[in-house]
């Protein structure tokens, strides 16, 4: 399991072993979950800082990531109904 995958297992451990096996028959959902990861450690990077524009930064950040979950959702919604 890539490393960044963590992340989305960490969010949904309910899930955990439904992301693991598709993950490894999945790349595109592999990709969803590694951008997942990236964007959350990006997020912890920017928060913390006073700067404005770091604090546009961190909200358009909180935006992709609600995204990205709500696709990893979908796509494991997807796959467990086939």
């Amino acid at each position: 399991m890539p490393d960044r995958v963590r992340y989305a297992v960490t969010r949904f451990p309910d899930l955990a072993p439904a992301i693991k096996q598709c993950c490894a028959d999945n790349r595109f959902f592999r990709s969803l979950c590694e951008d997942y990861g990236e964007a959350v450690e990006v997020l912890r990077g920017w928060e913390g800082e006073n700067d404005p524009e770091r604090l546009e930064r961190c909200n358009a950040c909180r935006e992709l990531i609600a995204d990205l979950e709500r696709e990893i959702l979908r796509e494991l919604e997807h796959w467990i109904g086939e």
